[in-house]
């Protein structure tokens, strides 16, 4: 670290990962964009979605993937021991390239901006719903249903049990925050109350 700038190595850090995730996202838009031409989208996002498991859950296919101390041929060749016959012929040529730009380090963000951008293809939104209790089936539905219909978007539903909303619960899709819990209406309550304390003070 540079002790006259005790933040510099912080800050190299976030750049190399908004890079990477850059960089993981022009190549998944890139393998998006092939899938749509040929017409085989679902079978190329189950791919690589296992491809991302793959790496997250194997440190030494990660390792041998995105190791430097082998040539590109001979990772092109570590590619095709392990993927070839498993993945489709799109995927697997999709890899190689990823490997002659030496990005297989970024595989993992590849796969996971892969699937974001998919769901922005399909206009599909990750919702989290933190709730008091766990919802039935039926109530969760119907909490989809209303918040796909006030957003205009198909919602994937995330359910968080927190028991400190007391009841109702909080709605967060990506910056927005809709809170309906009674734990947010009581502190709403109370600082009303405050300032009103305040106004006959004065």
């Amino acid at each position: 670290p540079d002790p006259r700038n005790p933040n510099l190595g912080e800050t190299r850090l976030a750049n190399a990962t908004q890079q990477i995730d850059a960089v993981a996202r022009v190549y998944a838009g890139a393998l998006l964009e092939l899938a749509n031409e040929a017409g085989v989208v679902d079978e190329v996002a189950d791919e690589m979605r296992q491809l991302g498991e793959l790496v997250d859950t194997h440190p030494d296919v990660r390792q041998l993937l995105g190791t430097r101390m082998l040539s590109a041929e001979q990772r092109g060749q570590a590619i095709d021991g392990i993927f070839k016959g498993r993945v489709s012929d799109l995927v697997l040529r999709f890899l190689h390239v990823v490997n002659d730009k030496a990005r297989l380090d970024a595989l993992a963000g590849i796969a996971a901006a892969f699937a974001v951008l998919l769901d922005e293809q399909r206009g599909i939104v990750d919702v989290h719903a933190h709730v008091a209790h766990p919802l039935d089936a039926g109530l969760s539905d119907h909490v989809t249903a209303r918040i796909s219909e006030a957003i205009g978007k198909q919602v994937r539903l995330h359910e968080e049990v927190d028991q400190a909303l007391i009841g109702g619960l909080k709605i967060q899709f990506g910056d927005t925050l809709m809170d309906g819990s009674v734990a947010a209406q009581l502190k709403l309550l109370r600082r009303k109350m405050v300032e009103s304390g305040r106004d006959r003070g004065n």
